[in-house]
């Protein structure tokens, strides 16, 4: 690897690092097209890849988010061990079939929760008190289901799906939401990453490097989560959403276009 590679390598790690910390997300969002395109990845190759670095950027920034006792260890556990499983689907089926139209789908889901966010300064919550014995765990099993199979299937940690769902069904602040949500990555990545390398879908050669900038960028963007007031963190996240929102749609729609 040339010091230019290893210099963008680098670079894109801090930036996954910096939105894994800052939103509570792996970075997998951002991650993924840079190494498809700057690293010249096959996509499978770039979702496998980023599986294997963003479960290092969701270790690093949860050491903070933790000392500010904003992660839900509880919730985390039940939702990552509902993930492991579906995980490993969703990152078979990334290689046996085409995700565009999933991806549509998944861009007008996150389009119409950043909506909702943006639209109502402190969004109406459900009530969380099903949560709560065998419905809980029933409900944690089921959204760490969800959250596999979109973090096997699209080489993302599924913090996008996650921290909606803890806020505006659990009642979490912003905060702890994406605190847990950082935990439960941390069973995801791995679990994902296992899987595509069995297929030959993550080069290893390219993490060590990833990694190091996501462990600088991820503690630093953390401390700044924390510090935010919540109203603003908020409308970032939903900026967040809709930028990531568009950017899948307009690339699902461009390979939809110049499928055979």
């Amino acid at each position: 690897m040339s010091g230019r590679e290893r210099l963008a390598g680098f670079v894109g790690g801090m930036i996954a690092g910096a939105a894994g910390g800052l939103f509570g997300v792996g970075g997998g969002v951002l991650l993924v097209p840079i190494l498809a395109g700057r690293f010249r990845l096959t996509q499978h190759q770039a979702h496998g890849t980023s599986l294997a670095v963003i479960g290092v950027t969701a270790l690093a920034g949860i050491v903070v988010y933790g000392r500010a006792a904003n992660v839900d260890w509880r919730t985390a556990l039940i939702v990552g061990l509902g993930s492991i499983v579906t995980a490993r689907w969703g990152a078979r089926w990334a290689n046996r079939l085409s995700s565009m139209r999933l991806r549509q789908v998944f861009a007008v889901f996150l389009v119409a929760v950043a909506l909702r966010l943006l639209l109502f300064e402190t969004p109406t919550r459900f009530d969380a008190g099903f949560h709560h014995g065998w419905q809980g765990v029933a409900f944690d099993l089921a959204l760490g289901a969800a959250v596999g199979l979109l973090a096997g299937s699209m080489g993302v940690g599924g913090g996008m799906l996650a921290v909606p769902a803890f806020t505006l069904f659990l009642g979490m602040s912003q905060q702890a939401a994406q605190g847990t949500s950082l935990a439960v990555i941390l069973f995801t990545g791995p679990a994902g990453a296992f899987e595509h390398a069995r297929h030959g879908n993550v080069l290893w050669r390219l993490v060590p490097v990833l990694a190091a900038g996501a462990v600088i960028a991820a503690p630093l963007a953390s401390w700044l989560a924390q510090h935010l007031p919540h109203p603003t963190l908020v409308r970032a996240f939903a900026v967040f959403l809709l930028a990531n929102a568009t950017i899948t749609w307009f690339k699902a729609g461009r390979r939809l276009a110049t499928a055979p």
